[in-house]
């Protein structure tokens, strides 16, 4: 045997309708592929935007959230202020209020020669400070 009878047998002959059968199932076989592809690359973009739309939205309400978040604190803060502000006139008509009763307790025992109880300088120094407060806070006021 020849070497060309040896290389006849071991090669396959395709008939050329054949082998372009084969052909255009490989092209068909590879633009699925492809269209495959495209598809997933299509739903990916598709889920990624619908992904930033919830982010973007995420963030609004965020920053909605924020700001009531902050006039909360701003009107809780302004409230605390009033009453601070409002306890401290309860206070100082508290105050002016006993003062006044302990001035006419003071005169009275001037007048009667009576005293409940010895009083001492610290205490004396701490009346006539309460006093004289009284008296700038009355003045301030006219």
């Amino acid at each position: 045997m020849s070497e060309k009878t040896v290389a006849d047998e071991k090669s396959v002959l395709i008939h050329p309708q054949e082998q372009a059968a084969k052909i255009r199932m490989e092209e068909a076989a590879k633009i699925r592929i492809e269209e495959e592809r495209q598809k997933w690359n299509e739903e990916i973009e598709k889920q990624k935007q619908e992904q930033l739309a919830l982010i973007k939205k995420i963030e609004e309400e965020k920053a909605l959230l924020e700001a009531d978040y902050l006039k909360i604190q701003m009107q809780t803060c302004l409230e605390q202020a009033k009453k601070k502000k409002e306890e401290e006139k309860q206070g100082q008509l508290v105050q002016s209020h006993s003062l006044l009763s302990t001035d006419q307790q003071n005169q009275m025992e001037h007048e009667t020669g009576n005293v409940s109880e010895p009083r001492s300088p610290r205490e004396d120094s701490h009346r006539q400070m309460i006093r004289d407060f009284q008296q700038r806070l009355l003045q301030q006021k006219r």
